[in-house]
């Protein structure tokens, strides 16, 4: 059922979101939300004043999320594969000016509140890093498997000192619109969904509550 639901969600994406053109409207959106995970006090209307070209004291992180974004999308333009060192200088773009190790893989040990889940040690992330990108570079059998996979196991090893959710949904939609669908936001008001499709994940290794949620927030993206 779900395998069937990715191929109509792509067939629909084929006709309705165009990577050459994409909305105004949708790319605050995803702006928005991504950083609202953090920064409650980032509106819709703020994001949107800051791409028309106004300033607030939000600007650093909206221009640095949007810069992010262009970076995968020019990724796709150019038929560029996310590697390790693409990773690493999108999370630059991201972090610039807010992390001094912006780029870099963290070098302490680190929890995550809320989570039953703690992240590997830090002497075990380039070996976990090493094997996300082997899985990376290897042709899908299950498409929505590997998409799913590329943000879940992105969040769960956790790589970066600061950063690793917005850099993980920004991986989630090059993934995406690399493979033909459109990018994807989580509202306000299904966090704790998404939060508890990524607890399965890291806790249980099921991935199949994201894999339902993520075909949900993808429909919702083609205005379905």
């Amino acid at each position: 059922m779900i395998k069937c639901g990715l191929l109509d969600l792509k067939e629909k994406a084929n006709a309705l979101f165009n990577i050459n053109n994409i909305s105004h409207d949708l790319k605050v959106k995803l702006i928005y939300t991504s950083l609202a995970f953090e920064y409650p006090n980032i509106s819709y209307s703020k994001v949107e004043d800051i791409l028309n070209g106004k300033n607030n004291d939000a600007a650093l992180l909206v221009n640095n999320q949007n810069n992010a974004f262009e970076y995968i999308v020019s990724l796709i333009k150019s038929g560029e594969e996310l590697n390790e060192n693409k990773l690493k200088d999108l999370h630059e773009i991201l972090m610039k000016d807010i992390l001094e190790v912006s780029g870099l893989y963290r070098n302490v040990d680190i929890s995550i509140k809320g989570s039953n889940h703690t992240p590997p040690s830090h002497i075990k992330v380039y070996d976990r890093m090493n094997k996300y990108f082997d899985y990376l570079a290897q042709s899908p059998s299950d498409l929505l498997e590997y998409i799913s996979f590329s943000h879940l196991q992105l969040a769960k090893v956790h790589p970066f000192l600061d950063g690793n959710g917005r850099c993980a949904r920004l991986v989630l939609n090059y993934e995406l619109m690399k493979n033909g669908f459109a990018p994807v936001y989580i509202l306000p008001e299904e966090r704790n969904e998404y939060y508890n499709t990524l607890e399965e994940f890291k806790v249980n290794k099921d991935s199949n509550p994201f894999k339902e949620f993520l075909l949900k927030i993808e429909a919702r993206s083609l205005n379905l």
